[in-house]
């Protein structure tokens, strides 16, 4: 994320996203081999046991309309996302000039979104750009979108704490079935509840942090120790802008109902993206509860951001699908877990094609957004 870069942000109308132009280095080139190679072997490891003709069989008798069915629980949960966007950035933001309209958000949702799925360590990009688009198509100026940003953050973190929470109350009877056949013991319901305890602690440590308004100042605190007399030229110049993070951050702080109301939102997408899983599975005749979907979605959600250097974890997430079906007893689970993983990334494709035209149409489409009042805060 391109932190407390005012400078950058006044010079986004005619910038393309940052970093567009520059060369990967040999580190993210590494990366980028090393999660295509992980990606292959997972992917290879979920298809191999698979019974192709069956797939295919199975993936036919869904049917054309129901595949459109099929794409409606993600839009429903980039609608909450892009709803607890708005609601934190205008709060973030509120003696800006006109709000930004709901499309808006839901435009810079739908294409973040997209890079997220679609290129390796995508969360770290889809922040950048998110600070890109803010400013471009909702006119929120730096040090409100950095504000912004980490607090959505924290949210999205707690959110997910709520949801393995809410999986374990529902599902923890299903994760002790399935323990034993996957780990090798009983312990896999017990690793949910410490991976929820730590998300929900990392969750109020951030959302503490954030809020008290002190954390750009002990950043620039830190920066002021580098070396180098243009560094710290560099930093000085940007003392302005720490401080108004600091000041937007606190004031988010005094909003709270609507910090409450984001994240009720995300937790709704969080939701929504369960509910798909159970929906795809009952599609192709699959006789599982919604408890026993819950219980194992978390944990792949959680497998799939610590495989983070692979695109939408690619084959990690897949093969942890099939793993799980497996484990629960689910009749034929390798064809079965082939034809939905199958379906699940066609309709990710179906979504990063859309968030990218949205992406590129909107830098053309969209008039910058009205830049905040003449003696706004933002502006002093």
């Amino acid at each position: 994320m391109p932190l407390l870069a005012p400078d950058a942000a006044r010079d986004a109308h005619d910038e393309p996203v940052p970093g567009a132009r520059s060369r990967p280095g040999a580190g993210a080139v590494a990366l980028r081999w090393l999660g295509v190679a992980i990606a292959a072997a997972a992917l290879w490891s979920t298809l191999r046991g698979a019974d192709l003709p069956s797939v295919a069989a199975l993936i036919a008798s869904v049917g054309a309309p129901m595949m459109a069915l099929a794409l409606v629980p993600n839009l429903v949960a980039r609608l909450f996302q892009a709803e607890a966007s708005r609601r934190v950035f205008d709060t973030c933001n509120p003696a800006s000039g006109r709000p930004a309209p709901f499309s808006r958000y839901l435009a810079l949702t739908l294409s973040t979104e997209a890079l997220n799925m679609s290129v390796p360590a995508g969360a770290a990009l889809s922040e950048s750009v998110t600070f890109y688009l803010l400013h471009r198509w909702c006119g929120t100026p730096g040090p409100q979108a950095v504000a912004g940003i980490a607090v959505r953050r924290a949210l999205i973190v707690l959110a997910n704490a709520a949801y393995v929470g809410i999986a374990l109350a529902l599902g923890f009877g299903h994760l002790e079935r399935a323990s034993r056949p996957l780990i090798g013991g009983p312990g896999l319901p017990w690793l949910v509840v410490l991976s929820g305890l730590g998300l929900l602690a990392v969750a109020l440590a951030l959302a503490g942090a954030l809020l008290s308004g002190t954390v750009a100042s002990r950043v620039f605190a830190w920066l002021k120790r580098l070396p180098g007399q243009r560094v710290k030229a560099y930093i000085d110049a940007r003392a302005a802008a720490f401080s108004a993070t600091d000041r937007h951050a606190a004031a988010l702080a005094e909003r709270r109902p609507a910090l409450a109301a984001a994240a009720l939102l995300l937790l709704g997408m969080w939701l929504a993206e369960g509910a798909e899983t159970y929906f795809f599975l009952r599609l192709l005749g699959v006789d599982v509860s919604l408890p026993e979907v819950l219980s194992f979605e978390v944990v792949l959600a959680l497998l799939r951001a610590a495989a983070f250097m692979v695109p939408a974890g690619l084959g990690v997430q897949d093969a942890g699908y099939v793993a799980f079906l497996t484990a629960l007893g689910v009749p034929a689970a390798a064809t079965v877990g082939a034809a939905f993983v199958l379906i699940k990334r066609a309709k990710e494709l179906v979504w990063i094609a859309l968030g990218l035209l949205v992406f590129f149409g909107g830098r053309a489409a969209f008039r910058p957004a009205p830049a905040p009042m003449a003696g706004s805060e933002a502006t002093r």
